[in-house]
């Protein structure tokens, strides 16, 4: 259908199948530092950790249009452009992990790591498509991540009000 994206990667099986991967990679890794005793600083892990998904998504995101020579037009064309979108969607997804990566790390929260999953492999999933009606970047960056970044938050928060209204149960 015209105005489709299409999977880089040859079948939507595949880039679902890799966008799970790195998803799980992203949130799991906090866990088996935990599980291990080996869990570095609230700051080190959101720093490290947003630092990495960010790369890998817009590695993801770079390297389908490298791939397939889908890159639009009109944002390669001017270069200035190109480097806003690519540092505000770094800002953005940056901010999207360190949110629940530095909630595990500080307050054992697992409901934005979740949420972080399911938010990674949609990230992904899109940014392994190409060829659609618009740049799944640009729209990512300006509208989608800010919101999705303040649900995290609104997660976390959720996450420990269910936590205290359960430990006054309790009492």
């Amino acid at each position: 259908m015209a105005g489709t994206p299409d999977p880089a990667l040859g079948s939507s099986t595949v880039t679902a199948a890799v966008a799970c991967l790195v998803a799980l990679a992203v949130t799991v890794t906090p866990l088996v530092l935990a599980a291990r005793d080996r869990l570095p600083s609230p700051r080190r892990l959101a720093a490290v950790g947003c630092l990495a998904y960010a790369l890998v998504c817009l590695g993801s995101w770079a390297g389908a249009r490298l791939l397939t020579d889908a890159f639009v037009r009109s944002m390669v064309a001017d270069h200035l452009v190109l480097a806003g979108f690519l540092l505000l969607g770094a800002l953005v997804l940056t901010v999207q992990a360190a949110i629940p990566l530095y909630l595990y790390a500080s307050e054992r929260l697992y409901a934005p790591l979740a949420a972080l999953f399911a938010v990674a492999v949609l990230v992904e999933w899109v940014f392994l498509r190409v060829r659609g009606e618009s740049d799944p970047l640009g729209l990512y960056a300006l509208f989608f991540g800010p919101l999705v970044a303040a649900a995290l938050l609104v997660v976390g928060v959720a996450e420990v009000g269910v936590r205290r209204a359960v430990a006054a149960v309790g009492r």
